[in-house]
């Protein structure tokens, strides 16, 4: 009999244990939907709306449809594809006051459904399902139409994989909806005239397609030729160097300096050497038909900038900085103890970032090829009305070199200590925002131009220096892959978006950007090991104890 009342008991606690649990989930779920309260765990909060989206969507200047057009049925992983929008999009429905409302509709083969999405200019479009036995293509509708008024802006291929994580509806929609209220277009001038990438005719029109891809009609590039004018067109915004290999003229100083007057912005991407081409055709010519690679021979160059910024209080140094304790892994060597891997100090882990500037605030570490040093004018960040950003500094194990290389291919050189280095922690790239000096308050105006001409003094100039002008290709010779070039591709256009003023869907995107993960040292990975191997062991014997001790208390006490 009291074996049977022992059992009844411990039965009946079980069960209000597990009613009481179940009664407090049940009570949180609708305390949490009354609310419309969720809690964002993953690391990137792709599900919870970027502060750029909320004020997108809350500044509309009407009301929004949103129709979304996506097929039913769709085969894994993209099953979850209509959940995810419909998520997204409950979240800009809430945040916008009542301005956004949207609606997902099935055309499941319905001719006027259908006829409706062609109205938005949406079509079927492939994608591809796997069964046990075949792989096959099927015709769906991923269609996102967004109006307001006669105003409509359309995503006609939504472009999804259904994997968590990997998708970024928000960027997309965020994209969308800026475009709907922007009624004019702002271009970036790329800096052409002085040698370098810019000075290719196609390279402003090849860069179209990617600045449509990532803004829409918010940003164009365009090619602005300073060697042949010396004023800026009024309708560009920002101006980006991107290596250039010939001195300015008096002309184009004159309008670069004049264009931060008026309040523009200025990116200027320098490295400290470039490929000499005239060197590299004739070792084609030489080696042509011969097995090899072809070595990287460079020559120095020096576009003669350093006296126009230096009066803003920037120097970009011809130097190379090396850091042989971060160099990042780029192969493996034979050794006597077995296969060793190989870091390239020209190409090393940066950490120290200056996440308080806006297109650096989500940035994972990045690496820099073989860059040069900057220089902060001493008291720059106490200037009244100027705010100084060190965006990217070395570590203090870092070097600097006084000269940079005449070749990347000798790797043994880079590694081997030389009589000028210099140890320290060294700036790699700098920005400054608000009133800058006119360069003409202590230069002589150039040939033509009087003091009439001169515009001077602006609270919203935007400068960017980097001592690199080659981090968004990859530089095979030094270790500076496809990986490390995507990060620096996000540099580049999140600092293009930051120049013109404009850094909300850099936010975002970082939310889908590839984590860089960096060398880890052996005491991190003891730790890991310690704690792998002892604590995570010794945490679970310590609950297993405990509920051990519990279920012989509880015992116990019904024994008694």
């Amino acid at each position: 009999m009291a074996n049977s009342n022992r059992k009844l008991v411990s039965g009946t606690l079980a069960t209000s244990s597990v009613l009481v649990a179940f009664g407090v989930m049940v009570a949180a779920n609708l305390a949490a939907s009354q609310l419309n309260a969720r809690i964002d765990m993953t690391e990137n909060k792709i599900y919870t709306l970027n502060e750029a989206s909320r004020d997108a969507v809350a500044s509309l200047p009407g009301d929004v449809e949103v129709k979304v057009f996506l097929s039913a049925d769709m085969p894994p992983p993209m099953h979850t594809v209509g959940e995810a929008i419909s998520d997204t999009l409950n979240e800009y429905q809430a945040a916008s006051g009542g301005k956004l409302t949207f609606q997902i509709i099935e055309p499941n083969d319905d001719e006027s459904v259908e006829e409706d999405a062609a109205g938005f200019g949406c079509e079927k479009v492939a994608i591809g399902q796997r069964s046990e036995d075949e792989v096959s293509l099927r015709a769906v509708f991923k269609c996102v139409a967004f109006v307001m008024g006669d105003e409509q802006q359309v995503i006609t291929d939504l472009q999804v994989s259904g994997v968590p994580g990997q998708d970024n509806l928000e960027y997309e929609f965020t994209k969308a909806l800026l475009n709907l209220a922007e009624t004019e277009v702002r271009k970036v001038g790329f800096v052409a005239g002085f040698g370098g990438p810019a000075d290719n005719p196609q390279f402003a029109v090849g860069a179209q397609g990617v600045f449509t891809a990532l803004y829409g009609d918010l940003l164009s590039p365009v090619s602005v030729d300073l060697s042949a004018q010396s004023v800026v067109p009024s309708d560009v915004v920002a101006l980006v160097l991107i290596n250039p290999e010939e001195e300015f003229t008096g002309g184009a100083i004159y309008a670069l300096d004049q264009f931060l007057q008026r309040g523009g912005s200025v990116g200027w991407l320098q490295s400290s050497t470039a490929v000499d081409e005239e060197v590299r055709e004739q070792l084609m010519k030489q080696m042509r038909g011969q097995m090899g690679q072809l070595p990287e021979i460079r020559k120095p160059i020096d576009p003669g900038l350093n006296g126009l910024f230096q009066t803003y209080g920037l120097r970009h140094n011809q130097d190379l900085v090396l850091d042989r304790e971060n160099g990042m892994t780029f192969g493996m060597i034979m050794t006597a103890n077995g296969p060793a891997s190989v870091s390239h100090p020209g190409t090393f882990q940066i950490t120290q970032i200056d996440r308080t500037l806006p297109f650096l605030a989500n940035s994972p570490p990045m690496a820099l090829p073989a860059p040069s040093s900057i220089t902060v004018a001493e008291g720059l960040a106490d200037r009244d009305g100027l705010r100084v950003y060190e965006a990217l500094r070395s570590s203090p194990s870092s070097v600097r070199r006084q000269k940079a290389p005449t070749s990347f291919n000798n790797f043994q050189e880079f590694m081997e200590e030389s009589t000028d280095e210099e140890k320290g922690s060294y700036v790699l790239a700098a920005a400054l925002e608000g009133d800058l000096p006119s360069y003409y308050d202590a230069n002589p105006l150039p040939e033509g131009r009087s003091e009439e001409d001169l515009v001077k003094g602006s609270n919203s100039a935007r400068l960017l220096v980097i001592g690199s002008g080659e981090f968004f290709s990859p530089v095979p010779a030094i270790g500076y892959d496809e990986r490390l070039s995507g990060v620096g591709q996000q540099l580049l256009f999140s600092s293009i978006e930051w120049l013109a003023q404009d850094d909300a869907l850099s936010k975002i995107r970082a939310k889908s950007l590839p984590k860089f993960v960096g060398e880890v040292s052996m005491a991190r990975q003891r730790n890991i090991q310690v704690v792998n191997i002892v604590i995570v062991p010794l945490m679970f014997l310590t609950i297993g104890y405990f509920m051990y001790s519990r279920r012989r208390r509880r015992r116990e006490s019904i024994t008694l």
